[in-house]
Formats: C-alpha cells, structure tokens, sequence
C-alpha cells in the first residue's frame, strides 16, 4: 500500500484527523484504531502491509485530532469512530484496535453491529480494573515528571524485552505521544483506565473477534484477552515475547493476523 493522504473528517468535538491508505470502499475497508496516549502513526507498517484500502484515525486528545473531551468510550471516542465512518461514507469496515482502540472496536460492534465486519483486537481489555489510587498514581508520576521524562520512561516499560533498545519502536512511540497538555493526559489516563464495557451485551456481536497478546504485555496480559474470546465467542492468539505494542514490535504479524480475521469474515458472508 503506498497511496497515503492526510484528511479531516467532521467530528462532535472538531475536525477528525485520518490517514488514509488506498481509496476506501464503502464496505470492508480497514479501519485502525490506536492505543491511548499514541495516535494514528503507530499503524504505519501495518498498513502499509495491507493489500487493501485501510484509514487510521487520531481519537480526540491524541494527534492531530481536537484535545476536546469527554474523554470515554460511550459519548466519546465511540462517537469519533463512527464520524469517520460517516464522513468517508463507510457502511461498513474491518476494525482494528490496539489495547484502547480494540476495546472501542468491541463496542462498536456491539452498539452498531451493522456497521462492523469484523474486530481484530491487540493487547485489549474489556476492562482493566484499575482501582482509582492507582489511576491517580499514575496521574500524580506524570505531574511530577512532566510529558516527556513520563513517556520516556513508559515506553522501555510497555514493550516485549527484545524491542526495549529498538530505536524504531521508541522513536515511533515518542512521535506518536507528541506534545500535549498534562491535563489532557490526565483526562484520558482517568477515562481510559476506568473504562469497561461488560454490561454492553457483547455475547450478542456475531462477526469475528481475533484478540491477540503479547507474552509480555504488562498491561493487558493473556487472561484479559481469553476473556474477550470466551465472551464474543471469538479467538484468542499469545505473541510470544511482544508486549502491548505489537503494531510496532511486529507488524508483519499483526498484518498476517488482521488478515486472517478479516478472510473469515468474508468467508462467513
């Protein structure tokens, strides 16, 4: 895939930033959505491995995007997904998410099934289960450090033991953080961690659910993706040695794995 433009679309707190891989197609494009605290850019090697039209948004408070709240799944970041589908008129796509974005792909195909082919989840959660101290630890760590001293220090942190050192891998993370307000971050750190989305009937999705996680994902570790399988009656896959970065660690089989996931929907229709 090598046709990339950067576009808006039209969202409930501002314009939506997009990049947009190929010309999309009004059902079975690829739509990815990042993890919290990076942006669209995280899924540039995926993307670019994909041999069909593929658009990567900035959810609110990441990346180009407006540094607007409410900071949430429902009312929020939901509501952004679905901008874009409306505003580059997808009816229906392919969604992919990463730790957060996969956990807003889930809701998605709960709350608008008819709009969702498939979800493909990587490193995600139904709900961490983060008591609120520990949220406010978090927040309290990023007052103290500042932006960059604090995602400087995340980064070595939530990656699989072999990317520790990769300058790709951090570099792209640093770019993906970029310079944002503390108290954006601390809006979405609190909305983020505190999300869950168990009451919204997600035995009832019927597309294909792959959830993927790396062996050394501190964040949201196997048994948080087993239990996404077990609910949507989908598949979980272990990334040996990766951690809660893999579009990043290895985007060779991130790609193999959506496109896997992404074949079994179509093979169902």
């Amino acid at each position: 895939m090598t046709s990339r433009q950067s576009r808006t679309v039209d969202g409930p707190v501002g314009p939506i930033a997009v990049d947009v891989f190929g010309e999309p197609t009004a059902d079975g494009t690829v739509v990815l959505v990042h993890p919290i605290n990076t942006a669209a850019l995280v899924w540039d090697p995926v993307a670019e491995l994909l041999d069909r039209p593929v658009v990567a948004l900035d959810l609110r408070g990441h990346g180009r995007s407006p540094m607007t709240g409410p900071f949430a799944i429902e009312g929020g970041w939901l509501d952004d997904v679905v901008a874009v589908l409306d505003g580059l008129s997808l009816n229906s796509a392919h969604l992919a998410g990463g730790s957060l974005g996969g956990t807003i792909s889930l809701a998605a195909a709960a709350l608008l099934p008819e709009r969702v082919r498939s979800v493909t989840c990587f490193g995600s959660t139904l709900g961490v289960g983060v008591p609120t101290e520990a949220i406010e630890a978090m927040v309290t760590e990023l007052e103290t450090k500042g932006t960059v001293r604090y995602f400087a220090d995340l980064g070595p942190q939530v990656v699989g033991a072999a990317s520790r050192d990769d300058r790709f891998v951090l570099a792209s993370l640093a770019a993906a953080v970029g310079a944002r307000d503390t108290a954006v971050i601390t809006g979405i750190l609190r909305g983020a961690f505190s999300a869950d989305i168990r009451h919204l009937g997600l035995s009832g999705i019927k597309v294909p659910v792959l959830a993927a996680t790396g062996t050394e994902d501190p964040t949201c570790p196997p048994e948080m993706t087993a239990e996404i399988a077990s609910v949507t009656g989908g598949t979980a896959v272990e990334l040996p040695g990766l951690g809660h970065l893999p579009m990043l660690e290895q985007p060779a089989r991130v790609a193999e794995l959506l496109v896997q996931n992404i074949t079994q929907s179509e093979g169902a229709a």
